[in-house]
């Protein structure tokens, strides 16, 4: 089964959708008490690891993932989005920024076959582009990355309108397939889920 490490894992949203695709969350990094206790509810089975993502060495994380260099599938996560949402400040110096690149920091260091990050759409405004740019600076060029894809949740049958926007790549070399935008579009046949049918079941 292959192995990815969740940064940044909340409650566990992404990881649930990994392990759901066939993904062993071999572990999951996160400093909130309570999102990382309810993780450990939802996947027991998981290392979890309670230390600042900023601060973390590839050699540290994957040791403390019971991890051997080179076994490492993937590498998913949400970092922080409070400085880049509309719905907060958005100032482009706020400290919380500078997260996303530390999980690109470590995605070069532990050159996993691919990665995943999400974050809130307000990220794509011009204002953060340097923050984007010295992010992506720091993967090898063996790297095939996506255009940033926008996901609107209620299109793949999820009760909410929310969007995010998802940034991938890969290593050819270590990933025996091609990608492109159009292949994490929602399926025609997705029957949308209005908020009384979730409720009700």
């Amino acid at each position: 089964m292959p192995k990815i490490i969740d940064l940044f894992a909340g409650a566990g949203g992404l990881s649930l959708g990994a392990a759901r695709a066939g993904f062993e969350v071999s572990a999951a990094v996160e400093l909130d008490t309570f999102a990382l206790e309810t993780h450990i509810n939802n996947f027991p089975k998981t290392t979890h690891i309670s230390e600042d993502v900023s601060e973390l060495t590839a050699e540290r994380l994957l040791l403390l993932a019971g991890l051997h260099p080179g076994e490492l599938d993937g590498i998913i996560g949400g970092p922080p989005c409070q400085g880049f949402s509309h719905m907060g400040k958005r100032q482009v110096d706020d400290t919380r920024n500078n997260l996303f690149g530390h999980f690109f920091r470590l995605v070069s260091e532990t050159r996993p076959g691919f990665f995943l990050a999400e974050n809130v759409p307000g990220i794509l405004d011009e204002k953060y582009r340097a923050v984007l740019n010295s992010a992506f600076s720091q993967l090898a060029d063996d790297y095939v990355v996506l255009p940033p894809i926008k996901v609107q949740a209620n299109l793949y049958g999820a009760p909410t309108t929310r969007t995010r926007i998802f940034f991938f790549g890969y290593d050819p070399k270590k990933i025996n397939s091609t990608f492109a935008p159009e292949d994490f579009a929602p399926l025609d046949d997705v029957e949308l889920t209005v908020v009384k049918r979730a409720l009700t079941g």
